[in-house]
């Protein structure tokens, strides 16, 4: 996943989750200051996910990316799975209450029609990242995808700079049973019985 196709997608995300914070809040203050009623609960419900995808944004695209270790293939595909299904039930609920009032006029209601094609673009949004999602771990072959989809820029796990390899037949050391310490100079080759102790001298 490459930074022209991640980074626009988080910035969208949590610039929208914000505007969604500050129309649903919006909302809610004009029910607690003008009427004696809570707000409704599809209003609290996209409040919670904007900041909770707000959170989910910044994990993903900073704090995995600052700290690699907190960077959990777990964590990246829950963030993911309830962020989508958040936005989902978020903007249907709250499109199905205003569609059963008996009218709807004034800033409030605009705020709140303006928090239902906020939410459904935002759900949108997050189909993306877990199809992206999706794409890294097949093309990887599982969780190895999972580290491409964290933070705004592609960034590969770098080797420790050293190649192991196995050691050559000449270096191998033997053991026998009256010799339990290795014996550099010597091999093992099997006989019928047992091994015998073979010099390399």
């Amino acid at each position: 996943m490459g930074f022209s196709i991640l980074l626009p997608i988080r910035v969208f995300q949590a610039t929208f989750s914000i505007v969604i914070i500050g129309l649903s809040g919006f909302v809610a203050h004009w029910y607690n200051t003008n009427t004696a009623y809570l707000p409704p609960s599809p209003i609290s419900f996209l409040l919670f996910c904007g900041v909770y995808s707000l959170l989910s944004v910044l994990y993903l695209g900073l704090v995995s990316k600052l700290f690699p270790k907190t960077a959990n293939p777990y964590a990246v595909l829950s963030l993911e799975i309830t962020n989508l299904l958040f936005w989902l039930a978020g903007f249907a609920s709250l499109s199905v209450f205003l569609s059963k009032l008996l009218f709807c006029r004034g800033s409030v209601c605009g705020a709140a029609r303006a928090d239902v094609g906020i939410g459904a673009c935002l759900f949108v949004s997050w189909i993306v990242t877990v199809a992206l999602l999706a794409r890294d771990a097949i093309r990887s072959g599982g969780f190895e995808g999972f580290r491409n989809h964290v933070g705004f820029l592609r960034h590969r796990r770098s080797g420790s700079g050293s190649h192991h390899r196995s050691p050559s037949r000449g270096s191998m050391v033997g053991m026998s049973a009256k010799h339990p310490m290795p014996l550099p100079t010597a091999m093992m080759t099997k006989k019928e019985g047992g091994y015998s102790q073979v010099s390399l001298a």
